[in-house]
């Protein structure tokens, strides 16, 4: 970033041991758009979007570690009303609890769908990219467990533990709020790539059961895979621009 001549802060809480990125916009009603990675994942994974003119000129922005990533606890993974708590303090100490869009992707995704379940006052609308949102739509992955398991876990580095206790206690979390979708009060929109080999494509089938229709915007990629952030980013740059400066 310093290369580029590109400012942004970075700000940590000892007392949460939570850490985040933060870009603030000269326009201080400029809306907030809040990044949330996935798993293994920090907030580091979002740098291109906060490297963006198009983003930096529209925009402020905030890229959390999520507890257990990052710099943030890590290594513990904390449940996922334990993720937006964290959230939650992170927007009061950095004073931004207005105008925020959610942004999320993959187990980020589940968060940021959490959060328009909550209805925060300071939210305004959610995307949530390739989200892992339907407990019958888990996939798992046989290596996973070679981090999970006490007689292999050791082998793993610290960043796939925590995913693969995340990941292991993903399913039973997302059936206690599996009834609370319809509660969603913003719009929210959610994108997804039809071959997405990791969280499968039959999560947009969720959000359309389950969401308020009229609510909700799809955006379905053709022949993309789970890391639409990154491989199709100036396509969801764009999706970014439309869907915010239409709430």
């Amino acid at each position: 970033m310093k290369k580029d001549g590109l400012h942004y802060d970075i700000c940590y809480d000892s007392s949460a041991n939570l850490r985040w990125l933060s870009f603030v916009n000269a326009d201080s009603t400029a809306p907030l758009l809040l990044f949330i990675h996935g798993a293994p994942g920090s907030s580091s994974a979002f740098l291109p979007y906060l490297k963006d003119k198009r983003l930096r000129e529209a925009y402020s922005m905030l890229l959390v570690d999520r507890p257990g990533y990052g710099f943030s606890n890590y290594g513990k993974y904390q449940p996922i009303p334990k993720q937006y708590e964290a959230i939650q303090h992170i927007l009061q100490q950095a004073k931004r609890e207005a105008k925020v869009v959610a942004i999320g992707h993959s187990f980020g995704g589940t968060i940021a769908g959490y959060i328009a379940i909550k209805n925060p006052t300071w939210l305004n609308g959610t995307i949530m990219i390739a989200p892992a949102i339907d407990p019958d739509q888990e996939k798992y992955l046989w290596f996973g467990k070679l981090a999970l398991y006490k007689a292999t876990r050791w082998l793993a580095p610290r960043s796939l533990r925590v995913a693969a206790d995340e990941k292991y206690s993903h399913e039973e979390e997302l059936h206690t709020f599996i009834t609370d979708w319809s509660q969603i009060k913003k719009p929210i929109l959610h994108i997804h790539g039809d071959a997405d080999g990791l969280v499968p494509y039959g999560n947009v089938d969720f959000s359309k059961n389950n969401i308020p229709s009229e609510l909700l915007q799809i955006k379905t990629l053709q022949n993309k895979g789970h890391l639409i952030p990154f491989t199709e980013r100036e396509t969801i740059i764009d999706e970014i621009l439309r869907f915010v400066n239409g709430l």
